[in-house]
């Protein structure tokens, strides 16, 4: 065997690195044999130390001077949404003493009073201190009555149903519907009786009253016929001087739970008081003391 084949006997052979990352080169190949050295020129090679383990977030470094590896965001990480902003609302004093003026509601709602709120009508005396809440929740408008002495009346739209000892406003006047009247109790001799004049037997009669300023009540209708009607003439309650009632402006039908109220004015609008919260659409009316409010979508 020649002298260099002797001398490769002894050379000892080229090792892998202990683990290699997928995808990146090895860093120590195996040499040409014309690359072997002088036996008595090879260094001893220093013991083997295995790489450690690479982060588990960081990038991995090449072993042959690769560019590190690319991290990539986990697909369960929210990735964050514009918010969408929802419909703006405003309101327009379309009749009263502060007609003209206009108020933008707020991203959360306003309130409306007489001395309390954003929207102050403080020279309006059925105004109370806090008369309202406007609140806008999922892009919708609702309004609340905070105990208001004079109420809040929203306008309807073709017909609704009230329940019994509900208030409506049409014109300049405000109704009462008491609803249906309770029989008269059976006579017992020896009890006393009351003066008045007798209801039908085996017929449901129902009332509505006006109610004058101060809340007492004015003239009344008491019927047992299918629909009853308020307008300026030729009706069951008329009002041939109030100009903000038409000829024949609504009416209503007894129910078993209330009374259909129709709204026949021709866009002048008949108003149901609010209970509690309402929702509001654009072009609602209000009356919020003398004053009469529109809902506007704002752009």
């Amino acid at each position: 065997m020649p002298q260099t084949d002797k001398h490769l006997a002894h050379v000892p052979e080229p090792v892998a690195p202990a683990s290699v990352p997928p995808g990146l080169k090895r860093a120590n190949s195996v040499p040409a044999l014309a690359a072997v050295p002088d036996p008595q020129t090879i260094p001893t090679p220093p013991p083997e130390v295995s790489p450690p383990h690479p982060a588990p977030t960081g990038a991995m470094k090449s072993l042959a001077g690769a560019p590190p590896r690319p991290t990539f965001q986990s697909s369960s990480t929210p990735v964050p949404q514009p918010v969408a902003e929802g419909p703006k609302f405003g309101l327009t004093v379309l009749a009263g003493p502060a007609r003209g003026q206009r108020f933008r509601l707020g991203a959360k709602g306003a309130q409306v009073g007489r001395s309390r709120g954003v929207i102050l009508f403080p020279d309006d005396p059925f105004v109370s201190p806090l008369h309202g809440t406007f609140t806008l929740r999922e892009g919708k408008l609702f309004v609340r009555d905070e105990e208001s002495t004079s109420g809040i009346y929203v306008s309807i739209t073709g017909q609704e149903t009230i329940p019994a000892d509900s208030f409506f406003a049409t014109g300049l006047r405000l109704f009462h519907y008491v609803g249906a009247l309770e029989p008269a109790p059976p006579f017992v001799p020896g009890r006393l009786q009351i003066y008045g004049a007798p209801i039908p037997a085996n017929q449901v009669h129902y009332s509505v009253e006006e109610i004058l300023l101060g809340g007492r009540p004015g003239r009344a209708v008491i019927t047992g016929g299918p629909i009853l009607t308020i307008g300026q003439s030729k009706c069951d309650l008329s009002f041939p001087a109030d100009d903000g009632l038409a000829t024949r402006h609504c009416e209503l039908s007894p129910m078993p739970t209330g009374a259909m109220i129709r709204d026949l004015s021709g866009g002048l609008g008949t108003y149901v008081r609010v209970t509690g919260e309402r929702a509001l659409k654009t072009g609602d009316r209000m009356r919020i003391g003398q004053q009469t409010l529109q809902v506007e979508l704002l752009s």
